[in-house]
C-alpha cells in the first residue's frame, strides 16, 4: 500500500510516493520510491493533477493500492504574509464581553497594512465569562441581530465572533447560542454570512485566540476555494481515496475541516519539513 504526499507552495509544487512495506520503510530511501516537482499553476489544480499523474505513471501502481493523499500548502500563509487583497476579506469583530475588556480593542497590535485589508468593524455585545465561568452579562438577542443588520449592511459576510474565556463554556450558552442566532437570521433576510467561534480555535488567552479567529475568517473563501481545487484535483485523477491536510502540530485532518478551520493548517510548513527531515534521518 501507499501514500502520496503533495506539497503545494506559492512557485512549486512537490509530489511524493511512499510505500508503506516494512522492508522499504526501513531502506536507505525510507520507502520514498518516487518524487517529483511541477510549477504551482494559478489555478492550482493543474499543477496537482500533473505532479500526481507524472508519479503514477512512473511508478505504475494501481490507483487503488493508494491510501491517502496528503497535502501540505502554505497558500493560507501566504495570502497573509503577502497581505493578499484579492485574498483576504474583511472581518467584523464581535465581541462578547464586559465594560473593562473593552480597553484594548481587536486589530490593536496588527500591522497598519494589514489591518486596513481586514478590519471590517468592531462590535462589543454583552457576553463573555469570568474566569470560574460565571456570565459577566448573559446576551441580548435584540445586540445580536441588530448587529448583523449593521454587518450586513456594510457589505460584510464574515464575523469572527470571540467571547471572553468562551474555552470554558463547555455547554456553548454564549458562542454557540450567539452564532445560532446570527445564522438564523442571515439565513431568513436571505444575507450570506459566515461566522467563526473563537472557541474552536484557540486556548483561554484572549488576544490570542482572538487574532487567530479574525485570521481564519478573513481566509476562509481562499481555503475553500484552494480545498475545492485539490478535490477537483482528484476527481480528475479518478482517486477515490482520502484527502488529508496537515496541521501546524504535524497530524492531519480531512479537508473539509481544513477548509472551515483553516488557521489550524497555517504553520504547517516548517512542521512538515521537520517531521520530514526527523523520518528521513531514522528518527
Amino acid at each position: 500500500m501507499y501514500r502520496i504526499g503533495v506539497d503545494v507552495g506559492g512557485t512549486n509544487t512537490d509530489c511524493a510516493l511512499l510505500s508503506l512495506r516494512p522492508e522499504d520503510l526501513t531502506s536507505p530511501s525510507r520507502g520514498v520510491l518516487f518524487s517529483t516537482k511541477t510549477p504551482t499553476t494559478p489555478d492550482i489544480t493543474s499543477g496537482i493533477t500533473t505532479a500526481i499523474s507524472h508519479i503514477l505513471t512512473q511508478s505504475s501502481i494501481s490507483k487503488s493500492s493508494i491510501l491517502s493523499i496528503n497535502i501540505g500548502t502554505t497558500h493560507f500563509v501566504n495570502a497573509v504574509v503577502e497581505a493578499d487583497s484579492r485574498r483576504l476579506s474583511k472581518v467584523a469583530v464581535v465581541r462578547l464581553c464586559g465594560p473593562s475588556t473593552r480597553h484594548i480593542p481587536p486589530f490593536a497590535d496588527y500591522p497598519l497594512n494589514l489591518r486596513s485589508i481586514i478590519d471590517g468593524g468592531v462590535w462589543y455585545l454583552h457576553g463573555g465569562l469570568e474566569i470560574d465561568g460565571r456570565e459577566i452579562l448573559p446576551l441580548n438577542e435584540f445586540q445580536i441581530k441588530q448587529t448583523v443588520r449593521e454587518v450586513s449592511a456594510k457589505g460584510l459576510s464574515k464575523i469572527a465572533l470571540v467571547g471572553v474565556f468562551s474555552s470554558l463554556d463547555h455547554e456553548g450558552k454564549h458562542e454557540e447560542r450567539c452564532k445560532k442566532i446570527m445564522l438564523e437570521m442571515s439565513r431568513r433576510e436571505g444575507w450570506d454570512l459566515d461566522v467563526v467561534c473563537s472557541h474552536e480555535i484557540g486556548g483561554v488567552g484572549l488576544l490570542e485566540r482572538e487574532n487567530a479567529t479574525i485570521l481564519n475568517a478573513s481566509i476562509l473563501d481562499v481555503a475553500r476555494r484552494t480545498v475545492r481545487s485539490f478535490k477537483k484535483a482528484m476527481r480528475e485523477l479518478e482517486l477515490k481515496c482520502p484527502l488529508y491536510l496537515t496541521q501546524n502540530d504535524g497530524t492531519l485532518c480531512g479537508a473539509d475541516e481544513a477548509a472551515k478551520l483553516p488557521i489550524k493548517t497555517f504553520a504547517s510548513g516548517p512542521t512538515n519539513s521537520m517531521t520530514g527531515a526527523a523520518f528521513l534521518a531514522g528518527y
